[in-house]
């Protein structure tokens, strides 16, 4: 991992990003299904559901650590991409985005269905 990540705060996945815990994740349900699963994931991490856009398909949550934002994405009828957006509060970050990042994606897959683009 390059330095510059270890002490950034702002974290955001993508297609092709160069790290592999940033990249999209895909699954097997429709948009309003990952919705609920990410709005469930955030209260059990006790996040407070800020914002949520249901014809953007975007949901954001913050707690005392950190701000997500989540945006879903429907590639076909059954396949949904999940996103996030992570923003850490932490004076030394040491990466703590990264953590924040792939916890809610380890959360999500026990909750929808995985599927593997690779």
């Amino acid at each position: 991992m390059r330095l510059k990540y270890y002490f950034s705060k702002d974290f955001e996945t993508r297609d092709h990003h160069e790290l592999e815990p940033l990249r999209t994740k895909y699954y097997s349900c429709r948009k309003d299904e990952a919705m609920d699963a990410v709005e469930r994931i955030a209260r059990e991490m006790k996040c407070k559901i800020c914002y949520r856009d249901n014809e953007r398909y975007e949901v954001m949550f913050e707690n005392a650590s950190f701000t997500a934002t989540a945006t879903i994405t429907s590639t076909s009828f059954r396949e949904t991409a999940v996103d996030f957006k992570v923003l850490t509060y932490n004076i030394l970050p040491t990466a703590k985005g990264i953590k924040v990042i792939t916890d809610l994606y380890q959360r999500l897959g026990k909750q929808i269905q995985f599927k593997d683009k690779h």
